[in-house]
C-alpha cells in the first residue's frame, strides 16, 4: 500500500531499526543525530619466515619445548614454566620486559604451536602467535612465525614491524644458527 504509515521511508542516513512510523495526524519530532557505532579495530599481523639447514624434527623439538625459549632466542634472558602449569611460561627479555604467555595448541604431526599473551606491557589486545615447522627435504626445514593482534591505537603496522624485526627474525636466525658448526 503506497500510503501505509508502517512502510514510510525513514529519514536518509537513519538506521531502519531506529525509524519510527508516523501515523496520520502526528508530527515527526526532530531527533538528535545518531553517531555511528565505533567500528571494531582490525587485526594487525606480524610475520617472519626462514629456511634452515637443519632437519625439521630437530628444530621442532626446540620450538615445541615451550618453557625453554631462552635456550635458543637471544632476546630472552630467562624463560621458565609457570609454577603449577607447564603450559604457561614467564619470560624476561634482555632489556627487562616481563611477559607471561600461555600455550593454546600443539600439533606434533603438523609441527605447529600456538600461544598468546597473558600479561604484557604492549599497547594491544587479542595477541595470538603461531610457529610452524615444515620439512624441506631430510636436512632442511622452513619455519614461519606469525602473530595477530588488535592494536590499542592506529593500524598496528609499526608494532607489527617491531615484533617481526625485534623478536621473530632475530629468533629464527638464532634457531637456524644452532644447527651450524
Amino acid at each position: 500500500m503506497p500510503n501505509d504509515p508502517q512502510r514510510q521511508n525513514p529519514q536518509p542516513g537513519r538506521d531502519l531499526r531506529q525509524a519510527q512510523p508516523v501515523l496520520p495526524g502526528q508530527r515527526r519530532e526532530p531527533q538528535a543525530p545518531q553517531h555511528p557505532q565505533r567500528q571494531p579495530q582490525r587485526y594487525a599481523e606480524a610475520r617472519a619466515h626462514r629456511v634452515m639447514d637443519r632437519a625439521a624434527d630437530a628444530v621442532w623439538r626446540e620450538v615445541r619445548d615451550f618453557p625453554a625459549l631462552a635456550a635458543w632466542h637471544p632476546g630472552i634472558a630467562s624463560s621458565t614454566a609457570h609454577p603449577g602449569n607447564p603450559r604457561v611460561r614467564d619470560l624476561v627479555t634482555t632489556d627487562g620486559i616481563r611477559l607471561t604467555e600461555a600455550l593454546h595448541a600443539v600439533d606434533d604431526i603438523l609441527m605447529t604451536l600456538e600461544y598468546g599473551f597473558v600479561a604484557h606491557p604492549f599497547p594491544l589486545t587479542d595477541y595470538r602467535a603461531r610457529m610452524e615447522v615444515r620439512p624441506e627435504g631430510d636436512t632442511r626445514c622452513s619455519v614461519t612465525w606469525t602473530a595477530t593482534f588488535r592494536p590499542a591505537e592506529g593500524d598496528g603496522v609499526a608494532l607489527a614491524a617491531q615484533f617481526e624485526a625485534g623478536v621473530f627474525v632475530v629468533g629464527l636466525e638464532a634457531l637456524a644458527a644452532r644447527g651450524r658448526g
